[in-house]
């Protein structure tokens, strides 16, 4: 018997996205992470904070999937930092 209830078990097998929209999601983190970045060089730092929750969510959103592996190569991009002070 598993400890997690079952209506979660269910939801986590039906979290399964396809390679398309695994991709989306990537490509949305990546576009989050540039602004995120642009805030930072123009020093606006509320934006940078709401900018840096965005990519968070949309990391967890990745990583929760059941075929995150899929996605892998692409999360790379999503969670650079860059310093250019």
């Amino acid at each position: 018997m598993s400890a997690m209830p079952k209506s979660d078990r269910d939801d986590r097998r039906g979290n399964a996205r396809s390679d398309e929209e695994m991709k989306e999601l990537a490509a949305l983190a990546r576009l989050i992470s540039y602004a995120r970045c642009a805030a930072e060089d123009v020093e606006l730092v509320g934006a940078m904070h709401w900018l840096e929750l965005a990519v968070q969510a949309v990391n967890r959103e990745i990583l929760e999937s059941p075929n995150v592996e899929m996605i892998t190569p692409y999360l790379g991009t999503t969670t650079d930092r860059r310093n250019t002070h």
